[in-house]
């Protein structure tokens, strides 16, 4: 059995596998499989898979059901210690399993281990040095667009990491469960550490395993779908995951609702209102489910409210800016 797994979704992504796979086959750490699940590509990529990398296992799916059921499938035939998630657009630095996997080694409390990942044209540039979410349910990169440097270069927890490029071990998907594949894409990857902080497993940012990437080489394909399922999965993570006590500290439930309904104003204004009405009716329609699963993820909360409100960041709102950010 392989200590570790790599799990890369694909989609129409020939163009890209190239260079993400053969950097794969150079990694100093080599006791480790990779997976690529392929959402019904279209363009060849599965011949191309086959014939140029066949040490790869491939899970052909018959259509495009997104990232989080592509990553699932690939978790669920692999038996390995630890899980790789990795975007097709990216490019791994040569030691970067190594440090990911000792990283996760030296680590008990640690549950998942995010990389450096840096602009892949312009490689002094941060993509993600973990992630963050604020408390109207906002979440992006670390660091996005700036200089890598001494400020990058310290490891240490991080609350969130990106399924972009990150390493979790298998106790996260036993202790917490799979992606929801709720989400299809966007979103699915906050959700999984917010429900491993919630039930007590930390995160840590490991700043020697490197990844290239090609920011939004994918979303860009369809960014109407992409706004919608951003917008839709916001919310439904904040349904989810947020304890009752973050809710009620600072007002932050007026917050969330104030950038709701912002947010549609902002959409509408971008040509994209049926895609803002369309994401707040499936919450509307789907509002029993979700606090089903509410109720299953903080019955498992292991840690204090001070801990998790300290963990999200602020969210100051005002008229004018609400007004000229949109969201």
């Amino acid at each position: 059995m392989k200590k570790a797994t790599v799990i890369i979704p694909n989609w129409n992504g020939k163009d890209l596998l190239k260079t993400c796979l053969s950097s794969l086959r150079k990694q100093t750490f080599k006791d480790f499989m990779i997976v690529v699940v392929d959402n019904g590509s279209t363009d060849g990529s599965c011949e191309y898979v086959e014939k140029y990398f066949p040490e790869v296992n491939l899970i052909k799916l018959d259509k495009n059901y997104g990232f989080a059921k592509a990553v699932n499938k690939g978790i669920e035939i692999s038996s390995s210690q630890y899980v790789v998630l990795l975007n097709n657009d990216t490019e791994v630095d040569p030691e970067c399993l190594y440090y990911l996997i000792e990283a996760g080694k030296a680590k008990k409390e640690v549950g998942f281990v995010a990389a450096e990942m840096l602009n892949f044209y312009k490689r002094d540039i941060i993509d993600s040095a973990g992630d963050y979410i604020d408390v109207v349910g906002h979440a992006n990169n670390i660091g996005l667009g700036e200089k890598d440097g001494k400020k990058f270069n310290k490891e240490g927890f991080v609350f969130l990491a990106t399924g972009g490029g990150s390493l979790f071990k298998r106790e996260v998907f036993t202790k917490v469960g799979l992606l929801d594949e709720d989400y299809i894409s966007y979103f699915e990857d906050v959700d999984l550490c917010l429900r491993a902080q919630l039930a007590g497993i930390k995160g840590w940012f490991e700043p020697r395993a490197k990844i290239y990437h090609i920011h939004k080489a994918t979303a860009r394909r369809n960014s109407k779908l992409t706004e919608y399922l951003q917008f839709r999965n916001m919310t439904q993570t904040i349904i989810k995951d947020f304890p009752i006590s973050l809710l009620l500290n600072n007002f932050n439930w007026l917050k969330i609702f104030l950038v709701n309904l912002n947010t549609i104003r902002f959409l509408s204004s971008q040509g994209l209102l049926w895609q803002a009405l369309k994401s707040e009716a499936w919450i509307v329609w789907h509002l029993p489910e979700l606090l089903k699963k509410r109720w299953e993820i903080q019955k498992t909360r292991r840690v204090s409210n001070e801990y998790i409100i300290s963990n999200f960041k602020e969210k100051r709102i005002t008229f004018f800016g609400l007004l000229k950010k949109g969201i």
